[in-house]
């Protein structure tokens, strides 16, 4: 299973190349809170880059990010991670965006794919080297 960010499953659901560095598996999950900022970039579009890499896609492209078809991406339920997410909040400092990344990095392979370097941020490098997670960067 490989653990996305947003980047990556904007490139993913648009029907891109498939990123070169992401292993071809049929189980790509995105954590809730960050389909979350997806929905949020798309029904309150801003300045920001998310929202400039979504201005430009098609009516079925928006519903494919709205409602991703789960043989292509998953949206993991936020249920099963949530106490590991508050421990790991509580001890890297994180909010629940970095936190339930990390714990489904925790509970699925222990390796998290990002689409641009910016996303990993401090927090999310350091907290993954204690836990023994590998972060990529695709770019």
């Amino acid at each position: 299973m490989a653990v996305i960010d947003e980047y990556l499953a904007v490139r993913v659901l648009r029907g891109e190349r498939w990123p070169e560095g992401l292993p071809d598996t049929e189980n790509v999950v995105l954590p809730t809170s960050r389909h979350w900022r997806l929905l949020q970039a798309l029904h309150a579009p801003g300045n920001g880059q998310l929202s400039r890499i979504l201005a430009p896609l098609s009516p079925a492209a928006v519903d494919a990010l709205r409602f991703p078809h789960p043989e292509i991406l998953q949206v993991l339920d936020p249920r099963p991670l949530l106490d590991e997410a508050a421990q790991l909040a509580a001890r890297h400092r994180g909010g629940w965006l970095i936190a339930e990344t990390l714990a489904a990095g925790v509970q699925h392979g222990h390796a998290l794919w990002f689409g641009t370097e910016r996303n990993v941020g401090p927090v999310i490098a350091r907290a993954a080297d204690n836990l023994g997670i590998t972060v990529h960067v695709v770019a």
